[in-house]
């Protein structure tokens, strides 16, 4: 049976998130001063401190809240306004001063808030994981389909069907538009610096996109599939039909049949620019191929109820 906890990552894998975090922490350590030697944890926090570059997110978290509880009053005030400017609505209020156990009350919310900070930095730290892998599972998708499109254009190529490769082009661009769209999204749930309040909406989707990694697979697929109904309503003008006359031949490609097969091809290099363009488009905005579609639809229904109704 696999163990399916989550282990704290070792410093050295995430340097390029944690290594101001990490350095923080130390410098509080080796702020303290001699007097805190005489109390409890000292040891364990010098020895952590002093291994700072083998230690998990687990023990560095362990080092900063040890440091909290070594600090003297002055410094422990210091920090207290530090966490105050963090969290502009906290869970709980700062002891005023002057109160019973001022300085044991005063460690307690400030242990509270370095937890609470802690939380959503590790959060955060997750959050880059799970858009990391998410992102790797995308490009190898990519990548195998690139392939298996390049070999298509290869074998139309040697048979002498330049229909093959215009349409392995197509939907490659197709699926690179899906791509450039997931992508985009999990971007955008990309970590924040430690302590930063982080959009609980972008996490729980990047979430949801990293659990279903099937269904965006099939996402990206779907977007290959649009490039190619794009490719159809191009080639045949149906979408001049929902455009003013004049600006199809500006945006869209001119087309000339291919004999052969019955497949129109672009007629010149600036018309396979075009559709490339487009190609990309239609896999890039999930709703360009639906909506058209839905238009076109729409009209067809319209003209056969005013048919009807005539």
């Amino acid at each position: 049976m696999s163990n399916t906890r989550r282990v704290y990552r070792p410093l050295a894998q995430v340097r390029a998130v944690g290594g101001v975090y990490v350095d923080q922490v130390v410098a509080d350590f080796r702020a303290l001063p001699p007097e805190s030697e005489q109390k409890p944890r000292y040891a364990e926090a010098k020895q952590l401190a002093d291994n700072c570059e083998d230690l998990d997110w687990q023990q560095l978290f362990a080092l900063e809240l040890w440091v909290l509880q070594l600090m003297p009053l002055y410094q422990l005030e210091e920090r207290a306004a530090v966490l105050g400017q963090i969290f502009t609505n906290p869970a709980s209020l700062r002891p005023a001063v002057g109160v019973e156990d001022y300085q044991e009350r005063l460690c307690c919310w400030a242990l509270n808030m370095q937890s609470e900070r802690q939380w959503v930095f590790r959060k955060n730290l997750l959050r880059e994981q799970e858009a990391w892998r998410l992102r790797k599972r995308l490009g190898e998708t990519l990548l195998w389909v690139g392939v298996l499109a390049l070999s298509l254009a290869w074998f139309g190529w040697l048979i002498e069907l330049p229909a093959i490769p215009i349409l392995a082009m197509v939907t490659w661009l197709g699926i690179s538009g899906g791509y450039a769209s997931i992508a985009r999204r999990s971007q955008a749930a990309s970590a924040t610096r430690p302590g930063e309040a982080s959009s609980g909406t972008a996490f729980g989707n990047l979430c949801a996109l990293d659990v279903g990694q099937g269904s965006v697979v099939q996402a990206m697929l779907l977007a290959g599939l649009f490039a190619v109904v794009a490719y159809g309503l191009l080639a045949s003008g149906l979408l001049g039909q929902l455009l003013q006359e004049g600006v199809t031949n500006t945006l869209f490609p001119q087309f000339s049949p291919l004999n052969e097969l019955g497949l129109p091809l672009p007629k010149a290099g600036n018309d396979v620019a075009k559709l490339s363009v487009w190609s990309f488009l239609a896999g890039f905005a999930e709703r360009l191929v639906p909506d058209v579609l839905d238009k076109l639809s729409g009209k067809s229904k319209n003209k056969e109820e005013k048919q009807n109704s005539g």
